[in-house]
């Protein structure tokens, strides 16, 4: 059995704030080390149903050279890198393919526009307003539902704070499990469970991920085709430039559309645009 894991880490056990996510920050070191052990936690859980599983973990976040690698467990195999267009054209899915049976996204967040989401966005908060599928507004997790979906492979466990669950059960299949991390107060607070806690949480809804995989209860999230990727940005500057890519068309002053036979193809040509769309190469690209 093979198990992608795509990990974020706004909804990481313990993270509340910004100073936490990226290498500048003083506790983004202690950030590093509770998003692996999250992950870690999920892949014990996975094995003690499939004991032979491997795994393969996406460093989904900013930089994408946050997981403590000598810190991963020996069972996975960590992508990482920036998510340059040339490097990473499925950003937070890459190293997926037809090969996988099952996918689990730990560390996730709320969509762009959550009212009091804790660290919420959707893909690139500094320039995406609205993100949708087919007409549908959706957050990064429909967005990765849909790309490993592209396989036949289905989401069976989902981690983060409280109120991406209702956002996931909205936009994705149902049967997945959702580990609850931490009770958002706002954009930067959270009523926080201890490591000792959600380890549990992850391992036992692991566990439970593959026994509903393994029963035949979990099922892909496979868009209509063709499919439609729309995304609003924040100025019509941005627009300008993601229409400069192929495939990207200009619907309006300041939304995107991309309209592909896959959504892989969707995916990546609209991930390409949404990164020429940045007023300047920024540091998680590099």
């Amino acid at each position: 059995m093979k198990i992608f894991i795509s990990a974020d880490m706004e909804g990481v056990t313990g993270i509340v704030h910004g100073d936490q996510l990226m290498p500048s920050g003083k506790t983004y070191e202690r950030g590093r080390k509770l998003m692996t052990a999250d992950i870690n936690a999920a892949i014990t859980g996975a094995l003690r149903e499939a004991p032979e599983a491997e795994f393969v973990v996406c460093d989904g976040h900013a930089v994408m050279r946050n997981i403590i690698l000598e810190e991963l467990h020996e069972a996975a195999q960590l992508v990482i890198g920036p998510a340059h267009p040339n490097n990473k054209p499925l950003c937070q899915s890459q190293g997926c393919d037809e090969s996988f049976d099952l996918a689990f996204f730990t560390g996730y967040h709320s969509r762009a526009g959550t009212p009091n989401g804790l660290l919420s966005h959707t893909w690139v908060g500094s320039t995406i307003s609205n993100f949708r599928i087919n007409g549908d507004l959706v957050g990064e997790t429909a967005i990765n539902a849909a790309v490993v979906g592209h396989w036949d492979i289905p989401v069976g466990l989902v981690s983060g704070a409280n109120e991406l669950e209702p956002e996931a059960q909205a936009t994705i299949p149902e049967g997945f499990v959702f580990a609850g991390t931490k009770k958002t107060y706002g954009f930067s607070a959270a009523l926080c469970l201890p490591p000792a806690k959600t380890q549990k949480l992850l391992n036992e809804g692991a566990a439970e991920a593959v026994r509903r995989f393994k029963e035949g209860k979990l099922k892909p999230y496979k868009p209509t085709q063709p499919v439609t990727f729309e995304v609003e940005v924040h100025r019509r500057e941005m627009a300008d430039k993601s229409a400069q890519v192929p495939g990207v068309e200009r619907k309006n002053e300041r939304t995107i559309t991309v309209t592909a036979d896959s959504t892989i193809a969707a995916a990546e040509t609209m991930w390409r645009g949404v990164c020429r769309a940045q007023d300047s190469e920024p540091d998680w690209l590099k």
